[in-house]
């Protein structure tokens, strides 16, 4: 563990080195999860339709922007919580290569451009009701609320669900009420994999000094409420296969695949970062990328077959 956990300092400082702090406190790589806007579009069979495109990548884009406000001011919050940490020690505030001042301009820049492409899409109100939320949440969430015990859990699994729902609002399409619950308890499962792995990498004893409500979580719980929220997770998108029909049912099979995959990773203490986890992984990519190949087939080519 200390082997591993030496090299993975290393290779964080270096890429840090090499990258602009600017760059890195954005954290563009986490934009991926924004995909989750076109979940909507890409289950509802309307991948090709140009307006709703159009208006799906509005939304991400709108996102993209409103994450990365919140982890500039989640990371100037947590500086000094994370020099107590093995690899967020490298952050730019946390390394003092970014000041209170960058932290400000930084904002600035960021919210104007938010603001600007709110003005585009003034006519949807709802959907700026729901980025803005989220912006407003995720503050909160910075400065307060994840100090709650498990509250703070369920206020980031929400985060992907709002993504999903923010999907639905910019296109006009109907979401499952088990896409819904599917996405939620996947969440929660990211979630509980991220808390978990940080016990194992910063140690029991240093958790107070990092994030204080990982001391109120007890590996044995983590444990089973990872496996809960997996399971349920695949309940209810086999409820969701089920209520689609025709052959969506065989994507089960990878999707439960993957998921167990990732609390495998998750014990090994590579479940941190499930962004990192899937692309350093390739039995993961080869599932995910097998899932959607099902999904593909049965919303968008077997329709052609009859």
């Amino acid at each position: 563990m200390n082997i591993r956990l030496k090299h993975k300092e290393q290779k964080t400082g270096s890429i840090t080195k090499k990258t602009h702090p600017c760059f890195v406190v954005i954290r563009p790589y986490q934009w991926i999860k924004n995909i989750l806007v076109f979940a909507p579009v890409f289950f509802g069979g309307k991948l090709f339709d140009t307006a709703i495109i159009i208006q799906a990548s509005l939304a991400t884009c709108m996102f993209c922007i409103a994450a990365s406000i919140g982890y500039v001011f989640n990371d100037w919050v947590d500086r000094k919580e994370d020099r107590n940490h093995p690899t967020k020690r490298m952050r730019p505030f946390a390394s003092k290569s970014l000041s209170g001042k960058d932290a400000i301009w930084l904002t600035i820049l960021l919210a104007s451009i938010l603001i600007g492409i709110s003005i585009v899409l003034v006519n949807k109100y709802l959907l700026l009701i729901c980025i803005y939320t989220y912006l407003f949440i995720s503050i909160l969430y910075s400065a307060y609320l994840k100090k709650i015990v498990l509250l703070e859990i369920y206020i980031v699994s929400f985060f992907f669900v709002m993504r999903v729902l923010a999907g639905g609002i910019a296109t006009g399409i109907h979401i499952s009420n088990w896409m819904f619950a599917t996405t939620f308890f996947l969440s929660i499962l990211i979630s509980v994999a991220k808390r978990k792995t940080e016990i194992m990498i910063i140690g029991e004893s240093n958790m107070k000094n990092h994030r204080a409500t990982l001391q109120f979580y007890s590996m044995d719980y983590m444990d089973h409420f990872l496996w809960a929220s997996g399971v349920i997770s695949i309940v209810t998108y086999a409820l969701y296969t089920v209520e689609k029909g025709q052959f969506l049912v065989y994507s089960l099979i990878p999707a439960i695949y993957a998921i167990t995959k990732f609390i495998m990773i998750t014990d090994e203490g590579r479940g941190g970062d499930p962004i990192l986890a899937l692309i350093k992984d390739t039995h993961l990519i080869m599932a995910t990328l097998t899932f959607l190949a099902i999904i593909s087939c049965n919303i968008y080519l077997l329709p052609f077959t009859r």
